[in-house]
């Protein structure tokens, strides 16, 4: 005997079900800017991973996230509407490429040589008298670099990746090095090295913040709540409790 299911039941299940729906979730891409965005156990870890977790949170949204090489983290984000993309250095000629949220952090990016490298003497980007300088494939202080002249394969050392281009200046096969100091010196201690290891020689930039940008195809009910959230972690003093969990001085942006 056939037994008869409940007569709501079968209404239900003949009905679409908008509220039952499962929110598309925000696809956010991110590269690996230690200690701000990497891997750790196979997971998405760093400053800027947590907090935009968070912010996702307050806003209510759902977060798909994936970190990938910088390259293809930038083209699966150009392929992926309404999708975010970070770390990113909010710079002059980034800004109307995304939406920003921000700012998140404050960016300092220096030139570093070899602390027993007595023997250099920086004049300037224009005035390298032979010193190789090195720099890493995709960031923005390359592009800054390309944009002041320089070359790949005559004076600028390029590197696949932030571990490869501090390695390279420790094994004296670049003269200089153009990085941000926080990675730099996260990816010392990655490599036990001290931080007396290397000195500062100049500073690039300071200009700029660290942000997270939208694709210019995402509307405003998706970049104001995530302001909003970023805006009352920074207030209740969530911010600064990841900085001082990565390590990193409190205050400023």
């Amino acid at each position: 005997m056939l037994r008869r299911r409940p007569l709501l039941a079968l209404a239900a299940a003949a009905l679409p079900l908008p509220a039952l729906a499962a929110r598309t979730p925000l696809q956010a891409f991110g590269h690996a800017l230690p200690p701000l965005s990497f891997e750790q156990d196979g997971r998405p870890a760093g400053l800027m991973v947590e907090l935009l977790q968070r912010m996702a949170e307050h806003a209510g949204m759902d977060l798909a996230l994936a970190l990938q090489p910088r390259l293809r983290a930038e083209k699966s984000f150009l392929e992926t509407p309404a999708s975010l993309l970070f770390p990113l250095a909010r710079l002059p000629e980034r800004e109307n490429r995304f939406r920003w949220v921000g700012p998140v952090l404050p960016r300092r990016v220096a030139i570093y040589s070899l602390s027993q490298r007595a023997d250099i003497r920086f004049k300037g980007l224009q005035q390298l008298e032979g010193l190789k300088l090195g720099a890493t494939a995709g960031t923005a202080t390359l592009e800054q670099l390309l944009a002041e002249g320089l070359k790949p394969g005559k004076e600028l050392e390029v590197s696949p990746s932030y571990d490869a281009s501090v390695r390279k200046l420790l094994a004296g096969r670049m003269d200089l090095l153009v990085i941000g100091d926080l990675n730099l010196y996260w990816q010392l201690g990655q490599l036990q090295e001290l931080p007396e290891r290397v000195k500062e020689v100049a500073v690039l930039d300071a200009s700029a913040d660290y942000s997270f940008g939208l694709h210019l195809d995402a509307d405003l009910g998706q970049a104001e709540p995530l302001q909003k959230a970023l805006e009352q972690l920074r207030r209740n003093g969530a911010i600064d409790k990841l900085k001082r969990a990565y390590g990193l001085p409190t205050g400023g942006a």
